[in-house]
Order: structure tokens, then C-alpha cells, then sequence
């Protein structure tokens, strides 16, 4: 038996283990990357920082965990994240915490998926119930050298109280920093509920399409507050375009490629011949688009990489860039995924794009990279659903992870 289905059977996936036993596979092939093994780090947003990388390494959420001790609500918004999305070890003691952590939770969350219910259950409700209460009586002092931790309940008794802190644009900006880091971090019900605090509790429309990214980018853009997106946060001439991403997104974000295709295709016929360009975002999303369904060949791949530019932290943007080179670029295509990796972590829907659109020696490149992450984050479930489809076992592969997945998170 090879490195990887030892990995798999540590974990109790025993079909997993068995369907990739006799495959010719080495993490060693692949580019060392020294990140995947350093310890956890000693502060909140280090940790965070890390998971950006190795997703609910469970070391790291154990960290996490540590720093969260006496926020139920921050505890279960985290729990609901890593129990949806992350592989745990059924001997892992941490895990009954976390099930018991995310229980809080129950009302407003699905199993099997992250993200709570934003439009029955608002951010400022999930606030005023769990975390609120536990610091209504402290000092103020106190409760602003909470909210250098981001605490939310000392945040919001702040808020209700009427501080002037939560009026500072340097402070408001703090709070947007965390829930962009909790974004990356690949905890998109921590991050969306921070966002829905700033945008709907706080009435603060800034972040408002950071929310609609957080969860787009979790697959679960149903949960975005219908009344979350208003026409009148944007200039008149970027509304419709702005709408068109939003939809776009959403449908991309459940799988339905092609009614965004669609869309797409629609909204092209009816634009005017003259008229100003389209945002570069929504440039991002035709080449997307394109590379999956064949048109849009007059959008170059340096066309996405200066959207990338612009902002280095977008993940979508950086997705797209690694399947555009896939189906466009092949000598790229395997860098532009490696950077994908080490900037964003591992993401099945980008993987299978590009192991579906690019050429045999790319496919043989990109599983070595799998392999290396499957050895080193195996709680990872991307790479093992993506070497499974490499080796024509992956409808097995990802009929046991998903079991598990939902399991764990009921």
C-alpha cells in the first residue's frame, strides 16, 4: 500500500484507501512547500494567516480553538466551518467539542454545509442572543479591549451603548480586516457573519460585496441577505454590471454553470455596441465562462492576470487565472495553479476545472501536486476526490467523503 492510502485509512476512509491502494502515486515528487508542516502560531490571525493554506489543519484549529475559549457564538460559527468542510479524525478529541460548539447554531445552520441562514437569522440577532449577553455588564474599558480582539458581543454592546469607536473609519476597518482574514482562512461562516454585523447590524455598506464573495467562494450564495445588496451603494452606471457579477457568481457558486452561461450570453446580445467596458471583474467571470464553454477567446489570460494584479487577495480571480491557462496557456498552467495552492489552499471546483481542460503532462504535474497534498493535509477532502477522478475512482472516493462530511456535521 502507498504513503496516500495510508493517509486515507488513518482516517478511517477505508474505501478511499482501497480505490487508490495499487496507484503509481509519491508525495515526494512535488515541490516541497515548508509551510504545510510549521507549527501553529501563538496569535489569533497567525493562525488564521495559516489556515489560509491548510484549511482545518486540525492542529490549527486546535490553536484556534484555545484563543476562542469564552466565545460560544465565535466557537460555533468556526465548528460549523470545519465540520462542513474539513475531514476529522473519528479518534480526534476535539471533535465531540466542536459538534456540541456548533450545536448552538442548529436552528440557523444546514448539515453538510457551511454557512448559517443570514436572511432568517441576521448577523445582529445571532450577536444579541449569544454573545452580547455574557458582556452586557462589563465596564467600558473593558469591553473596548475586547474589541481589539474582535470579540463580537463586546463589539455589538459597544454599538448598542453608542460608542463613538464603532464611528471611526480606522476601527471599522479593523473589523472588515478580521472577516477578510476569516474569508481566507476558508471559514466563510465566521467571515459572513462578521460581514453581515458591518453591513446590516452596524449599517455600514463598505463590505457588502465582500459578503457576496465570502460566500460565493463557499458555494453557498444562497444564504446571502436578500436586502444585503442595495442598487443605490454603487453609481448608477456600475449598477447593472454589478448585478450581472452578483448573479453570475451565484449561479457559479451551486454548480450551475450553465445558466450563468446563459446569462452571460444574454446579457452580451443585449448590451450596446457603444458603451463603456465592463469592469474587470465581470471580464473575469466571461473568461471563466469561455474557457469552460468555448467563446470568449478575445479575453487574454494577461487580461485576468491584471485583475489579479489589482487585488492579490481575490480569490476568484485566482481560480480563474489557473483554469484559463489550463485550457489556454499549458506551459503556465501548472505554476498558476501551484500559486493557487500556496496562496488559497486547496479547492475542488478550480482542480477539477483545470485536470479537465488541460493536456495528459499537465494532469500528470498537477497530480503530484495532489499527492503532496493529500500526504501533508489529509483532512483536505479536494485532493482526495481530485486523485480519485485522476484514476477513474472518483464517484467511490467522493460518495464516502461526503458521507463523512455530512455525518460529523449533523
Amino acid at each position: 500500500m502507498n504513503k496516500i492510502a495510508e493517509r486515507a485509512g488513518a482516517l478511517g476512509l477505508f474505501a478511499t484507501a482501497n480505490a487508490l491502494a495499487d496507484a503509481r502515486i509519491d508525495p515526494q515528487l512535488a515541490p516541497a512547500d515548508a509551510r504545510l508542516v510549521e507549527p501553529a502560531g501563538t496569535d489569533v490571525k497567525r493562525i488564521l494567516g495559516q489556515m489560509a493554506r491548510r484549511g482545518g489543519d486540525p492542529r490549527l484549529v486546535a490553536a484556534l480553538w484555545a484563543k476562542l475559549d469564552g466565545r460560544p457564538l465565535e466557537r460555533a460559527l468556526v465548528a460549523v466551518d470545519v465540520l462542513a468542510s474539513s475531514l476529522a479524525s473519528p479518534r480526534d478529541p476535539l471533535l465531540a467539542e466542536l459538534r456540541a460548539a456548533a450545536s448552538l447554531l442548529d436552528e440557523a445552520r444546514t448539515a453538510g454545509e457551511v454557512g448559517v441562514e443570514l436572511n432568517t437569522h441576521p448577523a445582529r440577532e445571532l450577536v444579541a442572543r449569544h454573545a452580547r449577553p455574557l458582556v452586557a455588564g462589563a465596564a467600558t474599558a473593558e469591553l473596548l479591549a475586547r474589541s481589539y480582539e474582535q470579540h463580537l458581543g463586546a463589539l455589538d454592546e459597544l454599538r448598542a451603548r453608542g460608542d463613538e469607536l464603532l464611528a471611526r473609519p480606522a476601527a471599522r476597518e479593523s473589523v472588515l480586516a478580521f472577516a477578510r482574514l476569516a474569508a481566507l482562512a476558508r471559514l466563510p461562516t465566521l467571515a459572513s457573519v462578521y460581514l453581515d454585523w458591518l453591513v446590516r447590524g452596524l449599517g455600514w455598506r463598505t463590505p457588502v460585496l465582500e459578503l457576496c464573495e465570502a460566500l460565493c467562494d463557499a458555494g453557498v450564495p444562497h444564504k446571502l441577505p436578500a436586502d444585503a445588496i442595495d442598487p443605490r451603494d454603487v453609481p448608477v452606471v456600475e449598477r447593472a454590471d454589478l448585478a450581472d457579477y452578483v448573479a453570475y457568481r451565484a449561479h457559479l457558486g451551486v454548480g450551475d454553470s450553465d445558466t450563468a452561461n446563459a446569462l452571460l450570453m444574454q446579457r452580451a446580445a443585449e448590451r450596446p455596441r457603444w458603451t463603456r467596458s465592463p469592469p474587470l471583474r465581470n471580464d473575469v467571470v466571461r473568461a471563466h465562462l469561455g474557457a469552460l464553454y468555448g467563446h470568449g477567446k478575445e479575453l487574454p489570460l494577461a487580461r485576468v492576470e491584471a485583475a489579479c494584479a489589482q487585488e492579490p487577495l481575490w480569490r476568484y480571480g485566482a481560480k480563474v487565472r489557473a483554469i484559463v491557462a489550463a485550457e489556454r496557456a499549458p506551459t503556465r498552467a501548472v505554476d498558476l495553479f501551484h500559486a493557487y495552492l500556496g496562496s488559497f489552499g486547496n479547492d475542488l471546483d478550480t482542480g477539477f476545472a483545470v485536470i479537465s481542460l488541460a493536456p495528459e503532462a499537465v494532469k500528470r504535474d498537477v497530480a503530484r501536486l495532489l499527492c503532496r497534498e493529500a500526504f501533508f493535509l489529509p483532512h483536505e477532502p479536494a485532493p482526495w476526490k481530485l486523485l480519485g477522478a485522476l484514476a477513474g475512482v472518483g464517484e467511490v472516493i467522493a460518495a464516502e467523503i461526503d458521507a463523512r462530511l455530512m455525518a460529523q456535521s449533523a
